[in-house]
């Protein structure tokens, strides 16, 4: 049969339609533990509401890169100290969630006013970015960039890296 006559025949859609039907139902009996979870907002921490974080967007790696280079932003690190110390992005501001978070609130007096704040973690399912930027705008901060490559991406693309003074020896 040619597509046009499979596409004009009724027992092709049935089929077509039994399918697709069939690959959700077991999609969903196959997964049933994990849309509970879902259902019951146990992921709700990796998503954003644009009503609820407007300002708030996620960047790619050629993003950053340009805005670094062109000093146009001032980037934030969400990683532990030693994380920072080992290495991060040259000019990054360690801002380490778990720090903010236990109420060294000092760190946030750090932040320079008036540009935008790109903020990284270590990348892949890393989402400290995503909950200081989360922290930061429920703190009157605005204009923030989360770059979820993060580290990983920064070093993957060859990147300069900086140092602590003791550890870059």
């Amino acid at each position: 049969m040619k597509l046009k006559e499979i596409l004009r025949d009724r027992e092709s859609w049935q089929g077509l339609i039994i399918i697709l039907s069939l690959s959700l139902v077991l999609g969903a009996v196959s997964q049933a533990g994990l849309i509970k979870r879902f259902l019951q907002g146990e992921f709700k921490q990796a998503f954003l509401s644009r009503e609820d974080y407007p300002g708030l967007v996620f960047i790619s790696l050629p993003e950053v890169e340009d805005l670094w280079h062109n000093q146009q932003a001032a980037i934030l690190d969400s990683r532990s100290t030693l994380e920072f110390r080992r290495g991060h992005i040259p000019g990054a501001m360690s801002i380490p969630l778990d720090e903010v978070k236990s109420g060294n609130y000092g760190l946030l007096d750090t932040i320079p006013l008036g540009q935008p704040l790109i903020i990284y973690c270590e990348g892949g399912d890393c989402l400290t970015s995503l909950n200081l930027a989360r922290l930061l705008h429920d703190r009157g901060f605005r204009d923030l960039r989360i770059f979820s490559g993060g580290w990983e991406e920064w070093m993957a693309a060859g990147l300069p890296v900086e140092k602590a003074e003791e550890d870059a020896q």
